[in-house]
């Protein structure tokens, strides 16, 4: 009896050592909970001062390129058709110059009123990019002017109307206003000061493949008007620009093309008309855009190019036939330049044209974003790739990482 009173309290102390011991390690438990919260508390307190500190320090930083004046852009392609100034500017010399460039200033202002931009607080800045002597020509045969020097005394007079407003000769060259065009759009579409742009080019449907590179960003699309002229190319207005606006004020309600004369055909590679829009749309069923994808990354991530064999002869052929790079890679072409009359690529000649085309960055890759676009026909390496030999494979140091597939 003894021995089994001795057993039951050995068991009771047992169990109360058991739930002692429990105790015990909760106890413990809870003081590391408790400890790691207050770490927790003090690393949060530490990551607060110090995104305090970094927003200060950007508010800084910033502040000063915020409270610039704020800027519209105004550029205008005004060798082709629906940007000739009217008549009764052009028959005053620089009187009309400067008329002309007044009507222009007023009207934007009148229109940017309605992008809820503070008049008063933003400048305008216009550059209209012309052949001059050429141009001059045109008008006088149209009998617009008198002569081809006077629209040289209009031009004066347009810039130096006010500070901010140019009319540039570019001289003899069938893409030298195009080229003035992109680039200042380019380099002014992502600076702060740059609230919005007017862009004058909705005549010349060459433009589209540069600016389908900035439609589907939405940041950009928003602060683009297309200034439209009397000529309006259907590829153009089906960019997706949605802000669209006329001066009808300020340049002419129509225009006739006009050739250009013989002694500039005799320096330019092709003759040169008032009008360079190519008609369309044009459609290529062979065209297998499936090829483009899928997209391919590296380890870390990044988008690379696809190694393409393509042999540098071929290449040299292909860049002389100036093919439209959308019609045969991806199968459809609002209307450009390029040449659009050619049979169907096969594996080989898609993948030389598709290489050629890749010289061109991508929009998006330039910007530091990522283009997931599995039909993107441009280059993701950073710089354009140089014609490759008859073997060589062309790669960039992201694709020596090692390919994920996506």
């Amino acid at each position: 009896m003894g021995d089994e009173n001795a057993l039951l309290d050995f068991r009771q102390r047992f169990d109360e050592l058991k739930i002692s011991e429990s105790q015990r390690q909760t106890l413990i438990e809870n003081e590391k909970l408790s400890c790691e919260c207050k770490q927790i508390g003090q690393d949060l307190v530490i990551e607060k001062d110090a995104r305090r500190h970094l927003q200060t320090r950007i508010k800084d930083e910033l502040e000063p390129l915020t409270n610039q004046r704020g800027f519209v852009l105004v550029l205008i392609d005004a060798d082709g058709d629906g940007y000739i100034f009217h008549d009764t500017f052009l028959n005053k010399n620089e009187a009309g110059g400067r008329l002309a460039a007044d009507e222009l200033l007023a009207q934007v202002k009148e229109y940017i009123k309605n992008l809820n931009l503070d008049v008063e607080s933003t400048d305008v800045v216009v550059r209209a990019y012309a052949n001059v002597r050429g141009l001059g020509k045109a008008c006088v045969k149209n009998n617009l002017m008198k002569s081809t020097a006077d629209l040289g005394l209009v031009a004066n007079g347009f810039t130096g109307r006010h500070p901010l407003f140019d009319f540039v000769d570019v001289g003899l060259g069938k893409e030298r206003a195009d080229h003035k065009i992109r680039e200042l759009f380019r380099f002014y579409i992502n600076s702060l000061q740059c609230k919005h742009v007017l862009l004058g080019v909705s005549h010349d449907s060459g433009y589209v493949p540069f600016l389908e590179r900035f439609v589907a960003d939405e940041s950009v699309r928003d602060r683009v008007t297309l200034l439209e002229g009397y000529q309006v190319s259907p590829a153009i207005r089906s960019l997706g620009f949605k802000k669209r606006v006329r001066f009808p004020s300020v340049f002419a309600p129509g225009w006739t093309p006009i050739a250009q004369s013989s002694a500039s055909q005799a320096q330019l590679p092709t003759p040169v008309t008032a009008s360079r829009v190519t008609k369309g749309p044009f459609q290529c069923s062979a065209a297998d855009s499936s090829k483009l994808g899928p997209v391919m990354k590296n380890e870390q991530g990044q988008r690379i190019d696809k190694p393409l064999k393509v042999d540098g002869g071929l290449v040299q052929a292909f860049q002389k036939k100036n093919l439209c790079n959308w019609l045969f890679l991806k199968g459809f072409c609002a209307g450009c330049e390029r040449s659009h009359a050619h049979s169907p690529l096969n594996d080989q000649h898609y993948d030389v044209l598709w290489f050629i085309a890749r010289r061109g960055i991508c929009y998006k890759y330039q910007k530091g974003k990522a283009c997931n676009d599995p039909t993107c026909i441009y280059g993701h390496s950073g710089k354009p790739v140089s014609s490759p030999g008859p073997t060589e494979i062309p790669t960039n140091k992201d694709q020596k990482a090692g390919i994920a597939e996506i």
